[in-house]
């Protein structure tokens, strides 16, 4: 909707809309204030308060364009029936199975512990559930053997498949938006009702939305990330927000208490602009004395640490902002100036409210900033993981950056004074329609994706484990879609278009690794759980909501709380007690840790 485009209204009645518009950071002109809105800390109900001094964050990974997963988790070896409709399906696309065992490229080096290495590696996996039998707790129902327990990762998934040996990383198998309201099969996908169905099934910008909300079946309000916000948010007592976004604006982090702080994934804060100097030059230098000082705009007579007050008195000799933290200065005048208008009350609400805006938009900033400035490059502790995992050949990419911000606002989270932080983050390129398979080339097609995104969360967990938190983190993944299991061309231009259910991961030091979760799907192409046609689009087996409802949990909200945040949870399953995850092959979570 365009909130431009309005009906003739009563001018003279104030809305919530012409509110929102009016105190927008571009009717203030000041384009620092872009995060000002997101920053409005609007009253409701509190949560339950969190005791000890934890600290948990949650990263949600999103791959735009509908990452072909299909070439994430394969079946490997050459026996299982897998494995033929693995390859019967795929054609061209197909991976084949000597691929999982290989010397990489002199530009596709590995590191070992201690050095970037070519020694040869395999990214055949051995999954936990995996019976000795040959009947695997993932295998299809109905379907004993089918996999035979021998599965592998994408070869450019090496990094993952270290995590995954570990025990701190497990793969969803075949999960997907779902409503629940009624079980889809092959053979009722056509005549059920289409309230029974997500809708747009294949469109990216509806899926992207539905797995960020896990609401299909309701017009989208806030995305569970958000919701989740709203309930923990009362943990912290930092002047940052729950939420922040290191990739734009997304569905996800949007709640109804808590809205997301936006960064770029160089982890710059843009600050009022007119005020920078000093030496070294900073972003208040030519106003402030010392720029490292947050303002406070409620405790006026007597600031909190770390704060200065921006009435504090003028003094009658040649410098009158000697005993302030403003220079006698043009710039230290004029940002007096400012901020005492920000820390002025008003008798109106709406009033108040927008100068709320810019009070939380100047902390915020000031905040982060400082969190930020503990781990400003160089820093070995963390800049080394990030070396050694984009060696020679590889330039750091965006989503690796991305990364790099949030292991820098959790080294640096004792500034922000926060036990629960959310952070999204997103990379681009995964609708593959065409030049899927680059022939070998590590640094293009969906093998660059893959890549890119396996040594990116291996830098992350690496940098986690460094300074100790990796037990407090999760990281997740998600996308609009799986696609085809069919190529839609048969030569080197060929690749796969949407489909439906796939395979995501998550990874954590809470995290019950080596399992392959849910049901690996039956490939058998027009048949099985094939929705419709003969293109490979699977009928998910495990809801979005299930997968986020347990991450939930470990993030803190109770059991009681889960169905405000996941309605839709009970279609699925009804309830969330061990006997019933280990039924569904979900039991992911260590709660304890």
């Amino acid at each position: 909707m365009n909130l431009l485009l309005r009906k003739t209204e009563n001018r003279s009645k104030p809305n919530r809309r012409d509110f929102m518009l009016q105190t927008s950071c571009a009717s203030l002109g000041i384009t620092s204030l872009v995060n000002t809105l997101t920053q409005l800390k609007l009253t409701g109900a509190a949560a339950a308060q969190s005791g000890g001094e934890d600290y948990k964050a949650l990263i949600c990974l999103f791959l735009n364009g509908g990452n072909d997963s299909n070439n994430l988790l394969i079946p490997a070896g050459t026996t299982s029936s897998a494995r033929a409709d693995y390859s019967l399906g795929r054609g061209v696309l197909s991976v084949p199975d000597a691929s999982f065992d290989y010397t990489p490229a002199a530009n596709n080096g590995y590191f070992n512990g201690t050095a970037i290495t070519v020694d040869p590696v395999s990214t055949r996996l051995n999954p936990i559930n995996a019976t000795v039998g040959g009947t695997s707790q993932f295998d299809p129902a109905n379907r004993a053997g089918y996999t035979g327990g021998a599965m592998a990762v994408h070869p450019g998934a090496y990094p993952l498949k270290t995590l995954f040996e570990l025990g701190e990383l497990s793969f969803f198998a075949n999960i997907g938006t779902l409503i629940g309201t009624q079980q889809i099969t092959r053979s009722n996908f056509n005549t059920l009702p289409a309230s029974t169905k997500p809708p747009q099934l294949f469109s990216h910008s509806d899926q992207q939305v539905q797995w960020q909300s896990s609401l299909p079946d309701k017009p989208f309000v806030n995305g569970w990330g958000g919701r989740v916000a709203d309930i923990v948010r009362t943990m912290n007592n930092g002047d940052l927000g729950v939420s922040v976004s290191i990739a734009g604006a997304n569905s996800f982090l949007v709640g109804g208490l808590e809205q997301p702080y936006f960064m770029s994934s160089g982890g710059a804060i843009t600050a009022l602009t007119g005020f920078s100097g000093g030496t070294p030059s900073t972003s208040y230098g030519a106003a402030l004395r010392n720029s490292a000082l947050r303002p406070d705009f409620f405790n006026l007579s007597s600031p909190g640490s770390g704060k200065y007050s921006p009435s504090a008195a003028l003094d009658p000799g040649l410098d009158p902002l000697i005993n302030t933290n403003y220079q006698n200065t043009s710039a230290g005048w004029r940002f007096r100036a400012l901020e005492q208008i920000m820390a002025a009350s008003h008798a109106s609400l709406f009033d108040n409210e927008y100068a709320e805006t810019p009070k939380s938009a100047r902390n915020t900033e000031g905040l982060v900033g400082t969190a930020l400035a503990q781990t400003a490059a160089p820093n070995p502790t963390l800049d080394v993981h990030w070396t050694n995992w984009f060696p020679g050949g590889f330039g750091q990419t965006d989503l690796s950056s991305q990364l790099k911000v949030v292991a820098r606002m959790i080294a640096g989270r004792s500034q922000l004074n926060n036990k629960r932080q959310i952070f999204f983050v997103q990379v681009g390129g995964w609708d593959t329609h065409t030049s899927q398979i680059p022939n070998g080339n590590a640094n293009a097609g969906h093998y660059g994706l893959v890549n890119n995104l396996s040594r990116s969360i291996r830098a992350f967990r690496d940098a986690m484990v460094s300074i100790g938190m990796w037990n407090n983190v999760m990281l997740f993944s998600a996308s609009d879609f799986n696609r085809t299991l069919t190529p839609n061309k048969n030569d080197a231009t060929g690749g796969s278009d949407h489909a439906w259910g796939g395979h995501s991961l998550v990874c954590g030091g809470a995290v019950k690794g080596r399992q392959i979760l849910g049901q690996f799907p039956d490939l058998t192409v027009n048949g099985g759980i094939d929705c419709t046609g003969n293109r490979g689009r699977w009928i998910p087996t495990t809801s979005v909501d299930q997968k986020a409802a347990l991450i939930a949990k470990w993030f803190g909200v109770s059991d009681s709380q889960l169905t405000s945040v996941f309605p839709n949870l009970l279609r699925f399953m009804p309830d969330l007690s061990t006997s019933t995850l280990q039924a569904r092959n979900l039991d992911f979570i260590n709660f304890g840790a």
